[in-house]
């Protein structure tokens, strides 16, 4: 069975994606021929820091335009903190996310350009090193073909690794745009005034679009960075002029997403199909391959400009607002929770006892309803965050309210089933409810556009391995075999759709709960493990990882996920500075107090379930040793959020949130089954859990 669950992960990998009914058209040559002259046109970037769908709502100029192009929204997170012009330049000129303004410091100026070269290169260059970025700045000026730039921007994004620019211009030249000698160009429009003078800028960007379209190039608008360091974080303009099969929505591979790409997607597009050009970073890392794919066009046309722009500012909304009102959302919950405990505490009651029973399954409710409140499409209602903060709280208590009338006492296993299933069709549908989720950090911050993130990994795991682990007790006493089959077709159904690229893509993610299934299945079909067993488990979940993340690395780069991209990175020597930006995103968790909390809260669970009679809680005790499969499945969530808490980004916060689903379940679980002597006793645990 092992066996089976590691070739369907490798063979789905192997498995490409159904073409769309309408194939997606691009914006430059399939072909990518590496002369000029044989390409079908030169492409343009138009880069306007600060350029929002606000402003092209405001602009009846830039409105026009909406009707001639393919339209989407671009995320221009880089490797920094904030994204000033610098970094957004930077990013572009690099081909993956660089760091180039001052932490903790005001947006400045761009430098200037003398005596043909970019002022203070060396400082920028110096940065990505501090920073471990791997970001090969100079990478786009070393393409080794004809490439205009006009404005300072272009003059970063363009510079070679020596902060040399040749072919550049400090203001937009119509003439020598349609010229010969230049194949494809960047133009910074510059940075849009805050407040007085904004409607002019705009009326200008539009005059220059118009402008660079005389060229009979391909052109991109693009907001390329934030203004300042304070600007309301959102993602920016894209459009696409002149479209080649009509208006439609703007895409990349990158985030497989209609009306979404990123920042580094416009590197990827100027170069489209040319072999990137060889560049060492600064530091001991190598370059890696381009972080972004080339934009392309997908979907119906669109006609209609005010529904275009009032959708990208929906948009906005679901990029936008989930993670304030997550905390409105685990205030509000956890705030009943502990009133209710306290109450219970008191007052020892037949009615408070029901009340924390019942707040403590909302908890587990919640992990449905962050996912299933994007069905209800919040963004387009008014107040989007109150409707979403109303629609998650509302989804807990209902998937709550089913779960103790449909199941009584063992609602607990209601919950975790329904997360398990709801994730299970999600990720084979390609997540469409990850998008715009509480668990997930989207484009604004520039999380993951596609797949399962390690919050939603966390749901996941938790819904599985109680899922298994009911029902392999349903089976224990009739085959201990069948048993530990149960455990692997549950668990690794959780795994191929966790790891398959194009459904959770989440690489750490089966790293963490593969071994973790793998010894919940020899726990239940052995009842302990020896020390060489446990080597041989943890090999094995090696072994079927590598396979599945070497297939991929056989697959085009434009065409691998996190696993293959993983591989490349190994293969040339550069994980290093991967590695050791983990290590610092990890840790950060620990700069205050909370982090340290999380930790031990998440020690102390973890101890839970290997030293349970150590435990004050006579009701856990009876719970862990009267049910055989009880002991199985907590030391498998302690394995799998050990595993993720070591091997992720996020550090401890994995385990929190693991936590976070499996007490509160536990704890309602133990509250509803140990009720005083008058009330009738319910059907032993060993029948139902």
């Amino acid at each position: 069975m092992v066996a089976s669950v590691v070739a369907a992960a490798a063979g789905s990998v192997q498995a490409t994606a159904a073409p769309a009914t309408r194939p997606p058209t691009s914006l430059a040559s399939p072909t990518g021929p590496t002369s000029p002259a044989s390409l079908l046109a030169k492409v343009v970037v138009i880069g306007v820091p600060g350029l929002t769908w606000g402003d092209v709502k405001a602009s009846p100029e830039l409105t026009a335009l909406v009707n001639q192009s393919s339209v989407g929204s671009i995320s221009v997170k880089t490797a920094g903190p904030q994204t000033c012009p610098i970094d957004g330049w930077l990013t572009i000129g690099a081909g993956t996310r660089a760091w180039g303004s001052d932490s903790g410091q005001p947006c400045g100026d761009l430098p200037a350009v003398s005596d043909g070269k970019v002022t203070g290169w060396q400082t920028y260059v110096d940065r990505q090193a501090e920073h471990h970025t791997g970001a090969p700045i100079g990478r786009l000026g070393q393409a080794g073909y004809p490439m205009c730039g006009f404005g300072p921007g272009a003059a970063v994004a363009l510079a070679r690794t020596d902060g040399s620019v040749a072919n550049w211009q400090p203001q937009f030249d119509q003439a020598k745009l349609a010229s010969l000698e230049c194949g494809d160009a960047v133009v910074d429009a510059g940075a849009l005034p805050l407040r007085e003078g904004r409607a002019e800028a705009l009326q200008k960007v539009a005059q220059l679009v118009g402008q660079v379209r005389q060229a009979d190039g391909w052109v991109l608008l693009a907001g390329v960075s934030q203004v300042t360091t304070n600007d309301h974080k959102q993602t920016l303009v894209a459009m696409q002029l002149p479209p080649d099969d009509g208006p439609r929505w703007l895409t990349s591979d990158s985030t497989r997403r209609p009306g979404l790409i990123q920042l580094t997607d416009i590197t990827a597009t100027i170069l489209r199909g040319r072999t990137a050009a060889a560049v060492d970073p600064a530091g001991p890392e190598k370059a890696g391959p381009l972080d972004g794919s080339e934009i392309r066009s997908v979907g119906d046309r669109h006609t209609n400009a005010a529904a275009v722009i009032d959708d990208r500012l929906d948009a906005n909304q679901r990029f936008e607002q989930p993670r304030p009102v997550l905390f409105a959302v685990a205030l509000t919950i956890v705030g009943a929770e502990v009133l209710a405990l306290l109450w219970f505490l008191l007052r020892r009651s037949p009615l408070s006892r029901r009340v924390a029973v019942f707040t403590l399954l909302v908890q587990g409710g919640f992990y449905i309803a962050v996912f299933l409140a994007q069905a209800t499409v919040w963004w387009r209602w008014p107040s989007p965050a109150f409707s979403l903060y109303a629609v998650t709280i509302g989804i807990s208590v209902v998937s709550a309210v089913i779960a103790q009338v449909l199941l009584k006492k063992y609602a607990y296993f209601g919950l975790a089933l329904g997360a398990y299933l709801l994730l299970l069709i999600d990720g084979v549908l390609g997540t469409p409810m990850q998008l715009g989720s509480l668990y997930t950090d989207g484009p604004v911050i520039g999380g993951r556009f596609y797949g399962f993130g390690n919050s939603t990994f966390a749901a996941l795991a938790v819904g599985a391995l109680i899922t298994a682990g009911w029902a392999a007790q349903k089976l224990f006493d009739k085959s201990r075999v069948q048993a530990a089959v149960a455990v692997l077709v549950i668990g690794g159904a959780a795994i191929i759709v966790d790891g398959k690229p194009g459904w959770g893509t989440d690489f750490g993610g089966i790293l963490a709960l593969t071994p973790a299934v793998l010894l919940m299945a020899w726990l239940t079909w052995h009842g302990s493990i020896s020390l060489r067993a446990l080597v041989g488990v943890g090999l094995a979940g090696v072994l079927a990882v590598a396979g599945v993340a070497f297939l991929d690395y056989q697959r085009p780069p434009d065409q691998r996920s996190h696993f293959g991209t993983f591989v490349a990175r190994l293969v040339d020597g550069q994980v290093s500075d991967v590695l050791v930006r983990k290590l610092q995103m990890a840790v950060q968790v620990f700069a205050g107090p909370a982090g340290w909390l999380m930790l031990i809260a998440v020690v102390l669970c973890m101890l839970a379930t290997v030293l349970p009679n150590r435990v004050p809680s006579q009701a856990y005790r009876e719970f862990y040793t009267s049910h055989p499969m009880v002991g199985p499945t907590l030391l498998a969530l302690s394995a799998c959020g050990l595993i993720g808490m070591l091997l992720n980004d996020v550090g401890v916060n994995l385990p929190a949130i693991m936590v976070g689903f499996a007490l509160p379940l536990l704890v309602a679980h133990l509250l509803a089954s140990h009720q005083p002597a008058t009330v009738l006793p319910e059907p032993h645990l060993v029948q139902e859990s």
